[in-house]
């Protein structure tokens, strides 16, 4: 590469004055020399003889000027009112030749040129210092395609062209067929001319978002300004798609925004049609730039048949601060005709929102809060898909953590508000308070060496709420407050582990928790006549305000093990099968907190009974149970797996294989019950099948039979019915995936190279269509007893799903989803979707075939947000469907 760089003084003379002189034209890095040696007659005054052209290196030419000039010899310059005061660097790859006759200089083979004020990139530039200006064009390959065209860059600006021709002095030029990206898009322009302010004219434009050099489609600017950094004004415009002019998509002018920052404007509505509330617009409005760290837009929807909606969206943003967003939503939903007696009209709201802060503001604490709330007729109309349709269940929630470097407590405050628009119950919790330790070791600094006290651990949690559960439209009433119910709860575990005889492991543990409530509830019995003046006895409920502090604790005290068996093969390609056993038996102590001692239950008279009752039965953290328990829990784990070998070029390899992930069975036995000791029998596993279907199957069996009121008699199934259990509950899920790189095990060599058929010359290419299937279902069965019949039957319960992807080509796209219920025999939800990429445009089918989301919408679009609403769309809403 040829490179150099000098400060440029176009046609600058330098006289040396002294014994020998030299005289130096600079032009732009190059050296043109003309010297002449010899002794004048005054040495006073400069002398000019016989001049002769040489051509030679550069620093050859400066290291002689430096080893001939004396210490005392005196520079004179003289500089060209036409000269650059700036630096020009320049190279390239092939060649330079100089013409000295018509001032020139051309640059062949990827030639650059940097100035402060631009860079240009040119496989052939030509300088012209007479002229001041540098031409740079592409040069034609050995096939005639042109390679190396210009690519221009000045300031923000850059583009590539058919050709440049450019002053360096007055920073004007003229380019030609130019292309470049401007505005989220790309401009192309016929004849274009750059000015001093970076200002480009040009005619015969083209705006476009498609990446080719012969766009898909354009807007046609038949004449435009382009401001940099700011605007795109053009005279008269019209739209082009594949070559095809349409003139009634036009404008006499049109402005074209362009700048980096938050720009405010107007916001175009989308349109389409329903049947229920008509023709609407939809999403347009303005949006406002306010500073950027803030913005805001304010849309609006309008339909036809009356229904309206606004919604205001804002977004925040503080640097190392703070995030989120807000939205608040309103709408009239109109339905049917106001002379009709069938006419409704609702107003609804719905407000969103979040905010998070920034984790570097403060790595102590955090501040968090997510607001998502509204009527519970709201997305019955205004729903923006399905999921949201579907969604019952909304909460919102405000977040605050705390914790001190070093300490091992940590604080956290809460509210949340949680709403079910299907049962319009809402619950508000303002607030919920923590205050938590972690686990510590008190012991562990107690005496030397490894002692199982030094392992008993201790931590602390606690909790304060103070809530109310009520209906939507009463919430904000005064009396809601007053049903607000309060209390504070903490547990304290304390627990450790340790070996016994060497193979056993055991690990207990004492529970403590603890409550405080305000109030607590008395039942008394009271005497009442139904309808046929029959006296009979029922009860009421009194709330009594004051402190209580009921409380609970339990013991447990497990021991485990693992037993482990291995059987080996001989001249097998099995190299072995290890089974794994882990049985486990615990004991479980909790006192009776129904005694007297507690004084937490009561008695009250009803249908001729006594019932128990615990005063505190409608606490927000429950109450201590009643009864004691003194139950021994055994359970027994098993795994399989198998060694298998794999040959190899060189040695044997070893795989493990998972036969069975897990199968376990577990019960327990009340030792403190007078019947009923035994719990239900359950059995849990799972294990993967082919690396690709996971299989979870469980059932659950009792060892006691019912009576005619279903009630758990104390009589066991073998010695009623002869068998050791009765099978209460059984299911089994599986759920699997397939893909085209799980089939294709190896990779095929005709995707790489062509196949030729033997013998001849026809050969085809490998098709390769990606695709995945994932595929789960699901059984349930379940023995119910009917006290009518007093039998025992069958309720069956059968689903399965299919999710499918399908990329016919790189372009195509095919999902499917479908859900179907063998036992209603039906099918619940289906959904197919297709897509092709456009280039630059799309396509998307999206249908519901049937049920009660039964829709379908066609759209054909510009990918571009830059042309947003430019479609053609077809559409049915499932909103019609309601």
């Amino acid at each position: 590469m040829l490179k150099n760089k000098i400060n440029i003084s176009i046609n600058d003379f330098i006289f040396f004055k002294g014994k020998y002189f030299l005289t130096i034209i600079f032009i732009f890095n190059s050296y043109l020399i003309f010297a002449q040696t010899g002794t004048p007659a005054d040495t006073t005054q400069s002398t000019y003889t016989t001049v002769t052209e040489i051509a030679i290196d550069s620093l050859a030419l400066l290291k002689h000027a430096n080893d001939t000039i004396q210490n005392d010899t005196v520079v004179k310059s003289i500089v060209s009112p036409d000269a650059v005061d700036y630096i020009i660097d320049y190279s390239c790859e092939d060649s330079m030749m100089f013409s000295m006759t018509q001032k020139k200089m051309y640059l062949y083979g990827t030639g650059t040129i940097n100035t402060p004020e631009m860079n240009l990139k040119a496989d052939y530039v030509e300088i012209n210092t007479n002229e001041n200006y540098i031409f740079a064009r592409g040069v034609p390959d050995s096939t005639g395609h042109v390679v190396g065209k210009p690519v221009f860059k000045q300031g923000s600006n850059e583009f590539d062209a058919k050709s440049i021709k450019y002053n360096f002095q007055t920073r004007k030029g003229i380019v030609r067929d130019v292309l470049t990206e401007h505005s989220q898009g790309f401009l192309h322009g016929g004849v274009s001319k750059i000015h001093e302010n970076k200002e480009i004219h040009l005619s015969d434009g083209k705006y476009t978002t498609c990446n080719l050099d012969h766009p898909h489609f354009y807007i046609e600017l038949t004449k435009a300004k382009v401001i940099p950094d700011k605007r795109i004004v053009s005279g008269p415009m019209y739209f082009v798609i594949a070559d095809i002019p349409l003139y009634f998509i036009g404008l006499p002018f049109g402005l074209i925004p362009s700048q980096n920052n938050n720009t405010s404007g107007i916001l175009i509505p989308k349109y389409g049609e329903e049947q229920k509330r008509g023709f609407f617009l939809s999403n347009g409005g303005y949006f406002w730039a306010i500073n950027d760290n803030l913005n805001s837009a304010l849309t609006f929807d309008l339909f036809s048949k009356g229904s309206w909606g606004t919604n205001l969206k804002m977004n925040f943003k503080k640097k190392y601060k703070y995030s989120g967003n807000f939205d608040i939503k309103y709408s009239q939903n109109r339905n049917g005709e106001k002379v009709l007696p069938n006419f409704t009209k609702s107003n609804t709201f719905w407000v969103s929102g979040a905010l998070a802060q920034d984790s570097k503001a403060n790595p102590n604490s955090n501040f968090s809060m997510s607001l998502n709330f509204g009527s519970s007729s709201h997305n019955s109309f205004n729903a923006v898909d399905i999921e949201q349709f579907a969604t019952t269940t909304t909460s919102s929630s405000i977040a605050y953590q705390y914790q001190k470097p070093g300490s091992i407590f940590n604080f956290s405050a809460n509210a949340n508000y949680t709403q079910n628009t299907s049962t319009h119950v809402v619950n508000l919790t303002l607030p919920t308070i923590s205050y938590n330790m972690r686990r510590i070791y008190p012991l562990e600094n107690l005496g030397t060496g490894s002692k199982w006290y030094k392992k008993i651990g201790v931590s602390m949690s606690s909790s304060f709420k103070n809530s109310v559960t009520t209906g939507d439209s009463i919430l904000l009433t005064p009396g809601t407050m007053n049903k607000m119910k309060n209390g504070f709860r903490y547990t304290v575990p304390v627990s450790t582990s340790f070996k016994m005889l060497k193979y056993f492991n055991v690990s207990p543990s004492f529970t403590y928790n603890g409550r405080v409530y305000t109030d607590y509830i008395e039942k008394r019995e009271i005497s009442l006549i139904d309808n046929q003046d029959s006296l009979y006895q029922t009860f009421t409920r009194d709330t009594i305000n004051g402190i209580k502090h009921p409380f609970d604790f339990n013991f447990s005290l497990p021991v485990s093990t693992k037993l482990f068996g291995l059987y080996k093969f001989k001249r097998s390609k099995i190299s072995a099968i290890r089974h794994v056993v882990s049985p486990s038996i615990s004991f479980n102590y909790r006192p009776d907190f129904s005694r007297d001692l507690w004084g937490y239950y009561g008695q009250y008279y009803e249908d001729r009974t006594d019932s128990l009752y615990s005063y505190f039965e409608q606490g927000l953290f429950g109450y201590p149970p009643a009864g004691k328990s003194g139950s021994i829990g055994f359970s027994l784990g098993n795994n399989i797996e198998m060694k298998v070998k794999e040959k190899t070029d060189s040695t044997d390899t070893f795989k493990k294989i998972k036969l069975l992930n897990n199968f376990g069975v577990s019960t327990s036995y009340n030792i403190a019950a007078d019947s009923l000791n035994w719990s239900y029998i359950v059995t849990r596993g799972n294990t993967s099948l082919f690396k690709t279907i996971n299989l979870n199957f469980n059932a659950s069996f009792d060892t006691y039979i019912r009576d005619s009121l279903n009630r758990r008699v104390n009589t066991f199934e073998i010695d009623e019915n002869g068998r050791l259990a009765r099978l209460v509950s059984a299911g089994i899920s599986t759920s699997g995936s397939l893909n085209s790189k799980k089939i294709a095990k190896s990779k095929d060599k005709r995707s790489e190279t062509p196949f030729y058929f033997p013998n001849t010359e026809i050969a085809y290419a490998a098709f390769d269509v990606p695709w995945d299937v994932n595929i789960s279902y699901n059984f349930t069965v379940k023995n119910i007893f009917n006290t009518a019949s007093q039998e025992y039957q069958k309720s069956i319960t059968q689903t399965v799903s299919l999710r499918a992807n399908l990329s016919l080509t790189t372009n195509w796209r095919v999902t499917a989803r479908s859900d179907y219920d063998f036992s209603a025999q039906k099918f619940t939800y289906s959904q197919i979707s297709l897509y092709r990429d456009l280039h630059c445009w799309e396509m998307s089918l999206f249908i519901i075939p049937y049920g009660y989301l039964k829709s379908y919408n066609f759209r054909i679009n510009i990918k571009s947000s830059v042309f947003q609403g430019l479609e053609y769309k077809k559409q049915k809403s499932w909103h019609d469907n309601f």
